[in-house]
C-alpha cells in the first residue's frame, strides 16, 4: 500500500509546478501579444502609406502580414475555453481571414482602401471591447 503523506507530497509538487507555469506564462502571453500588436501598429502605417502612393505588391504584403499577425494572435486563444479568450479567438479568425482574402484582390487603390477598411474595422471592435 501507497504511504499517503507521498502521494499527497507528490500531489502537491504536481499543483506546484502547474501554478508556476501558469504565473510563467501568463507573461510570456501578454509579451507575445504586445509584440504581434507592435506589428499590426507597424503595418498600419505601412498602410497609410500605400494608401498615399499605391503599389499592388506593396498593398498585397500589408494585407498579408495582418492575416500572420491575425492568425498568431488567433493562435494564442485556439485553445483557451474562456469566454474573452472565445471572443478573441473568434476576432482574431476573422481578421486573418478578411486579410488573407483581401490580399488577393487588392489590385488598385479603390480595393486596397476596402480592405484596409475592413480590417481596420476588426482591429478596431478588438480595442472598443477589450481597452
Amino acid at each position: 500500500m501507497t504511504d499517503p503523506r507521498k502521494s499527497s507530497s507528490k500531489l502537491n509538487r504536481s499543483i506546484g509546478a502547474g501554478l508556476v507555469l501558469a504565473v510563467l506564462a501568463g507573461p510570456a502571453v501578454a509579451a507575445s501579444l504586445k509584440s504581434i500588436m507592435g506589428s499590426m501598429g507597424d503595418n498600419t502605417t505601412s498602410a497609410k502609406a500605400v494608401l498615399a502612393n499605391f503599389d499592388s505588391k506593396a498593398a498585397e504584403q500589408v494585407l498579408q502580414r495582418y492575416a500572420a499577425d491575425a492568425e498568431a494572435a488567433d493562435a494564442m486563444f485556439a485553445n483557451q475555453s474562456g469566454a474573452k479568450e472565445k471572443d478573441l479567438h473568434a476576432r482574431f479568425s476573422k481578421m486573418a481571414m478578411i486579410a488573407g482574402t483581401a490580399s488577393q484582390k487588392a489590385q488598385d487603390k479603390a480595393s486596397f482602401r476596402k480592405a484596409f477598411v475592413a480590417v481596420a474595422a476588426e482591429c478596431k471592435s478588438c480595442h472598443t471591447a477589450y481597452k
